[in-house]
């Protein structure tokens, strides 16, 4: 009865939990370096089969830009869905919104972003993911604009690259905010920085 018992176990699916494994994986990264730890090494540390690793990140590169896609789909969610008429308000809110994903998991978040920040090659990696973010915001606000205008590329650049700043370093600072509190507030300085250079203060 005991055999049969644990053939049955044996031969059970194991259950992989993406957030539990890539927060270990994440650990690993930051405090040995990521060049130095294997998959093989996280696969050990997290107790799963590098088959099972592999099926839920199959690269360094996803476990540290895990997530971002997801983000990607909720920012188009919360554009389509905000009545907002001010181009700027719209990206502002609906970007701050579509971060509040990220509420829930502070430690893995910022130990995502500690490593993005450390080298331009991981920051790179994730080069893919953030363009297609930018798209999303570029389109949006293109529907404001005339067809050849240049300021929905250059708006949504701007938004990204201030994002992935005040992000890294809400990461390194230890600041206490949520990510979307740091990032609403960081976007309404900005946003009064230029409105006084445009009135000329």
């Amino acid at each position: 009865m005991i055999e049969a018992e644990e053939k049955r176990s044996r031969g059970r699916p194991v259950t992989t939990d993406p957030a539990a494994v890539g927060l270990t994986a994440l650990k690993l990264f930051h405090d040995l370096g990521i060049d130095r730890v294997t998959m093989d090494d996280v696969a050990s540390e997290a107790g799963i089969s590098r088959s099972n690793l592999f099926r839920v990140f199959p690269s360094k590169a996803a476990v540290i830009w895990g997530g971002m896609h997801r983000i990607t789909e909720e920012l188009k969610l919360q554009l389509a869905n905000n009545p907002e008429t001010s181009v700027i308000k719209l990206l502002h809110q609906s970007w701050v919104n579509a971060m509040h994903l990220l509420d829930n998991t502070p430690e893995t978040v910022r130990l995502r972003l500690k490593l993005i920040a450390s080298s331009p090659e991981v920051y790179g990696w994730g080069h893919a993911q953030l363009e297609e973010a930018r798209k999303v915001l570029e389109a949006a606000m293109a529907k404001f604009e005339d067809p050849n205008s240049v300021r929905p590329k250059m708006v949504s650049a701007a938004l990204i690259a201030v994002s992935m700043s005040v992000l890294t370093w809400w990461a390194e600072t230890e600041d206490p905010r949520s990510v979307a509190q740091v990032l609403d507030d960081s976007f309404s300085d900005f946003e009064a920085i230029f409105a006084q250079v445009r009135q000329g203060e």
